[in-house]
């Protein structure tokens, strides 16, 4: 028992806390073996594809991807179109630009139908005005911006054609008045801003379409002001007939239309004289139609369209002229009165001796006071005298409403309330109408008020002469079962043609508002241009020479045939 050795008892606990000694330090010694994934430097990891087998390519060390630092949101949330990030792109990438902040915002204004309190950055103004100022005689594209955007805000009704004439000056001048700038028609660098900017004042809509015969120089003091020097032709009417001696305002739109088109310069005044006939004759030659200085429906439709086609130089003018003057005016005078051998200088547009000499002459033979001023009374009697060139018609031959009762043309005879017409006749009138959403308050076979009003509305839908009275051309079309075909004989100025089928065919233009002239029987220059009208109209005729061949005549006898739309 002496020798017996006594156990410690913390002996047991030493050892086991040693053993976990050990294992925490290979713990911590096995931290450091850990090894990086391999990454993706390429589609095919760093190998490339080749016959036999792949081999390694360069190693290439990427550089870390830039991480955008999105920018701390001080009120609310955000919300973002995801559509906007490209998650197929390695590179940083900005946050959407169409993030809203939602939250009450002091300055937060309703865009729309938005509720308030969306707070969105004010608009910039669309700008895409030129560096220079664009005046009268410029030219190109920034000239036509600035049409559109002036036709735009409704104070330009020309054509967009890039030239900075007239009608742009008078456009400009108008939208600097409204708009509180100085108007004297050049856009400079802030009318050319103020007109792109979206605080851009547009025309009122309750102008009147008078103009003023004043150029203003100073600025306007209120937005309200109404046009001063440029008409809104959309007032201009189409159904009525301006010849010498017609005044008020219709005249005057006129006047201005012709201005603009560069026809007439001056001011105008509302008194269609022999200076403004004259202009007239010019715009329906040059725009092929029948040239009697009459603005009929066919004129005033095509005078007032987009489409009117601008005059080469001023006929005549409206107002004044005298010694030191100069300009498009002049120029017409001179031109006028050398086509009469009074003068015989060179066409300068310069008012100097010779052309006074020359008006003075003019004014002694026709007795008028010889005071070498070319005024209203001077310049209308230089235009008073034939010498506007080509055949123009006499007035001789039929009204066409008068000849229209009894003309026959493809089968077809006219119906109407004053002509002997079977029953049978007028309820098929009737019955198409109906179909065609034109009411005649029933199928009586009576051609009365009702019919009448039905057949106007019919005519005035489908671009025909509005008269009430069921032509060949309105039966076909509203029958719509005559084909584009016949034998028809040719028919032409060159040839000499007269007689009925230059009468039917007059007519039958006259339906379709091609032709505004009287029913002659003779193939004259007004219905050759009605006819070359036609053919603009309606290609399937081929060429456009004003020559009523079988092709042509087989098309406006057809239900085919497109009325004028121009």
């Amino acid at each position: 028992m002496k020798n017996q050795k006594i156990k410690h008892p913390n002996t047991g606990h030493a050892w086991k806390l040693g053993l976990l000694a050990v294992f925490l330090v290979a713990a911590l010694a096995m931290t450091g073996c850990y090894m990086e994934p391999d990454r993706i430097v390429d589609d095919t990891n760093g190998l490339a594809v080749v016959t036999g087998g792949q081999q390694f390519e360069t190693v290439i060390t990427p550089t870390p991807a830039v991480t955008a630092t999105p920018t701390p949101v001080t009120t609310g949330d955000q919300q973002v179109n995801w559509s906007d990030w490209n998650f197929g792109n390695d590179t940083a990438t900005n946050p959407p630009s169409n993030v809203i902040t939602i939250g009450v915002s002091s300055t937060a204004t309703p865009v729309g139908n938005a509720t308030v309190g969306l707070s969105t950055a004010t608009p910039k103004p669309t700008t895409t005005s030129s560096n220079s100022t664009l005046n009268s005689g410029s030219s190109g594209t920034a000239v036509k911006q600035l049409q559109q955007k002036l036709k735009d805000l409704g104070y330009y009704t020309g054509s967009v054609d890039g030239t900075y004439g007239a009608g742009t000056v008078a456009a400009v001048k108008e939208f600097q008045a409204a708009n509180n700038l100085t108007a004297d028609g050049v856009a400079g660098i802030k009318t050319q801003e103020s007109v792109y900017s979206y605080y851009a004042v547009a025309k009122s809509s309750t102008s009147n379409g008078s103009s003023n015969s004043s150029s203003s120089s100073s600025s306007s003091s209120s937005n309200t002001t109404s046009a001063t020097n440029a008409p809104s032709y959309t007032n201009g009417k189409t159904n009525i007939y301006l010849k010498l001696g017609s005044t008020g305002d219709q005249v005057k739109i006129l006047q201005n239309r012709l201005i603009v088109l560069g026809y007439l310069s001056g001011t105008a005044d509302g008194t269609f004289a022999e200076t403004t006939e004259a202009a007239v004759v010019a715009f329906q030659k040059r725009n092929s139609i029948y040239a009697d200085g009459v603005a009929g429906p066919t004129t005033l439709t095509k005078l007032y369209a987009s489409s009117a086609k601008k005059a080469s130089s001023v006929v005549a003018n409206l107002g004044s002229l005298k010694l030191g003057m100069s300009g498009s005016g002049v120029r017409a005078l001179q031109t006028r009165l050398k086509e009469l051998n009074y003068y015989t200088g060179s066409v300068d547009g310069a008012y100097g001796a010779g052309t006074q000499a020359a008006v003075i002459a003019f004014q002694t033979d026709n007795g008028l006071t010889a005071d070498g001023v070319a005024g209203n009374s001077t310049l209308n009697k230089l235009y008073s005298s034939t010498g506007t060139g080509g055949s123009t018609n006499t007035g001789t031959g039929s009204d066409p409403e008068v000849y229209g009762e009894t003309v026959t043309t493809t089968g077809y005879t006219t119906i109407s309330n004053t002509t002997s017409t079977s029953t049978a006749n007028v309820i098929a009138l009737q019955d198409a109408l109906t179909s065609n959403g034109f009411s005649t308050g029933g199928s009586d076979g009576d051609y009365g008020s009702v019919t009448v009003q039905a057949v106007k509305d019919y005519q005035a839908a489908n671009n025909l002469r509005v008269t009430g009275v069921a032509g060949p051309a309105t039966q076909r079309m509203l029958y719509g079962s005559t084909s584009a075909t016949g034998s028809y004989t040719k028919l032409s100025k060159a040839l000499g043609s007269t007689g009925t089928a230059v009468k039917k065919l007059q007519y039958t233009l006259y339906e379709m508002k091609y032709y505004d002239g009287n029913i002659t029987g003779t193939y004259d220059d007004a219905t050759e241009a009605a006819v070359k009208l036609f053919q603009e109209v309606n290609p399937e005729c081929g060429d456009i020479d004003g020559v009523a061949g079988p092709v042509t005549l087989q098309w406006l006898y057809s239900s085919s045939a497109r009325p004028c739309n121009i």
